[in-house]
């Protein structure tokens, strides 16, 4: 086993250095419910718009769904959800985190089940970032080699190419509430 950091990294890229990077990674979850969740060292998603992203991480393997609105919101098809993620990640492990990225205000549904994730989490005393709303679509990608996040959005896209580099900034560009957990480091 490698050593382990507690410390993920959380990166914002434009969309083309996203694409470069995440080039390679096989699990590309595009099926929009639990059964296209994907876990492996690596993983990505695309087309976050009113969906619920959920990346769920030990430093060496990613657990990564990406889940509709009017399936995350509905009360008995979470608890299948939340059933699905425990049989797939080891709940006991000290090394797990989360990365929770979505949520629209204009959908009931977006913010709730965006909220039945973000208190899985805490219920279950898992630690996360969260990277929610924004108007426009989001990226996002794991690589347990740099043990990284990458987030790509076109709002990061148009800061970027207008010179931005803070990193931060970028973030608060590109999502209407930004949280990272004191594990993780946004460079």
């Amino acid at each position: 086993m490698t050593d382990i950091s507690f410390t993920s990294i959380i990166r914002p890229v434009c969309s083309a250095s996203f694409d470069s990077q995440t080039s390679s990674i096989v699990n590309n979850v595009n099926v929009w419910n639990i059964r296209g969740a994907k876990k492996g060292i690596s993983a990505k998603t695309d087309r976050i718009l009113d969906c619920t992203a959920l990346g769920l991480t030990d430093g060496q393997t990613v657990f990564l769904m990406h889940i509709t609105p009017d399936l995350s919101s509905n009360n008995a098809v979470f608890s299948y959800i939340a059933g699905k993620i425990r049989s797939s990640v080891d709940m006991t492990n000290e090394y797990l985190q989360a990365l929770l990225v979505g949520s629209k205000n204009y959908s009931r549904e977006s913010v709730t089940g965006y909220n039945n994730f973000a208190k899985f989490l805490k219920d279950n005393n898992i630690p996360y970032s969260e990277l929610k709303g924004g108007e426009n679509i989001h990226k996002i990608a794991y690589n347990s080699v740099k043990d990284e996040w990458l987030i790509s959005n076109p709002d990061i896209d148009a800061f970027i190419k207008r010179g931005v580099i803070n990193p931060e900034k970028l973030l608060k560009y590109g999502f209407d509430e930004v949280r990272i957990n004191k594990l993780d480091e946004v460079v």
